[in-house]
């Protein structure tokens, strides 16, 4: 059964990562796809009612991450996606994802949520600002780096198949 959801897990990535020009999808709407997908192959040590998402960005990409993950959920419980505009926004997110316009933002985002099992996921390769996933773009495709060290350091725990994919740090 473990094996079969990798290979699941593996083919959905694939075949997502060579979308990234050949599409009329944008590059934030693969993100939010992603990143729904990092939300059901990782294990957050706490559960909580609803699953929040929180987006620091611009409005459009707020509203482009809720249209993409309007009715998903994540084991069972229901994603919500709300806009983070400072450091006090950040409680009750699992995710919190940050656009281009807003990396500046991270290493006081960062601090904020030390030791916390919250996720960050940056637009751009900002893994050695301290994010724990970064999206990259290779060979026309997305990927996206997981610091494993960073990661643990939460008690997040991301599953063997969603290793396989990622560029490890």
């Amino acid at each position: 059964m473990v094996r079969k959801k990798n290979a699941l897990l593996i083919l959905f990535f694939v075949s997502l990562s060579g979308y990234v020009h050949a599409q009329t999808s944008s590059y934030e709407e693969l993100q939010a796809a992603y990143i729904f997908n990092f939300a059901k192959y990782i294990r957050w040590p706490e559960e909580t009612p609803e699953f929040v998402i929180g987006v620091y960005g611009k409005p459009e990409i707020i509203e482009l991450f809720k249209n993409t993950l309007a009715g998903k959920r994540v084991g069972g419980r229901d994603i919500l996606v709300r806009a983070v505009e400072g450091a006090e926004d950040v409680t009750g997110c699992s995710i919190i994802y940050i656009a281009s316009s807003a990396s500046k933002m991270l290493k006081t985002l960062v601090s904020v949520t030390a030791r916390k099992s919250i996720l960050i996921v940056t637009a751009e390769d900002m893994i050695s600002s301290g994010a724990m996933i970064s999206f990259v773009v290779e060979d026309d495709k997305l990927k996206f780096k997981i610091k494993r060290k960073t990661l643990s350091e939460t008690g997040l725990v991301a599953s063997d198949g969603l290793l396989k994919l990622a560029i490890l740090l």
